[in-house]
């Protein structure tokens, strides 16, 4: 992670899923009453996802980078997401979870806890968006206030995930404070274009970085892709997934000019 500043931080891109084969988007939406619309789970098997509040001081500051990407919809609600910065102001969420535009987004900082002191940017641009395929969905927007300059951000990877290659997934699934997935959190393949993984997700975690693991040197942290996709159940053959970085380099000259 490139910090300035060490504080704590948060962010979750809300998103659709189930726990069958099937593949479906990881977007969370609410009513404008606040109930949630769809809640399938993708869990692989036993739910691992464990809260951020409860972790080392260590942990916590990985999260930093980290923001719940928030939309009023056309459905009278709320779609949620998760998404990293990339950049002092830029915001890697997923493609999907845009609604309209960008004056109705506003992604939120430091969601540790129901409680949590949270700072909410507003987004000030769309700077990029993908393709309406599985594999082209991501979304880039600058945010206003430079919120990288406090939280830091995660430089997107120039090398390939490998199978078997140990991941971290820091997301807001089912639009809940900040959660942890890392057992079990691993590549299972990547094929067309996409990356396959193991790690735990619900909706509202579309859109989360899909992290390199390195917990002695944050410094070496990389987004190896953006999960968008459910579809993970007990099986071992089940997966989630969602476009891999190496692809996105080559759609998009922002990722390929931040890219380590």
């Amino acid at each position: 992670m490139i910090k300035r500043l060490a504080v704590l931080s948060l962010a979750t891109l809300l998103g659709f899923s189930q726990s069958s084969n099937a593949k479906t988007f990881d977007i969370l939406k609410t009513n404008q009453f606040g109930e949630i619309l769809n809640s399938s789970r993708t869990i692989c098997g036993e739910d691992k996802m464990s809260p951020m509040v409860d972790q080392e001081e260590d942990m916590q500051e990985l999260g930093y980078p980290i923001g719940q990407y928030r939309e009023a919809s056309t459905f009278g609600g709320v779609a949620r997401c998760t998404g990293t910065l990339i950049s002092n102001d830029l915001f890697l969420t997923a493609r999907h979870c845009f609604q309209s535009s960008c004056e109705k987004i506003e992604v939120a900082f430091n969601f540790l806890a129901e409680r949590s002191q949270q700072e909410v940017f507003k987004c000030a641009e769309v700077v990029e968006k993908g393709g309406s395929s599985n594999a082209d969905d991501y979304l880039i927007i600058r945010l206003e206030g430079k919120p990288g300059v406090k939280w830091g951000y995660y430089p997107p990877a120039k090398y390939q995930a490998k199978a078997q290659q140990e991941l971290l997934m820091l997301h807001h699934p089912s639009g809940k404070p900040m959660m942890v997935s890392l057992d079990g959190c691993a590549v299972t393949e990547t094929k067309k274009d996409m990356l396959h993984h193991r790690c735990d997700t619900q909706p509202g975690s579309s859109g989360s970085g899909i992290l390199s693991r390195d917990l002695q040197d944050q410094s070496s942290i990389r987004i190896m892709g953006v999960h968008t996709l459910g579809g993970c159940s007990s099986g071992e053959d089940t997966s989630n997934s969602g476009p891999v970085m190496s692809h996105l380099l080559t759609l998009s000259p922002t990722l390929k000019s931040l890219a380590k």
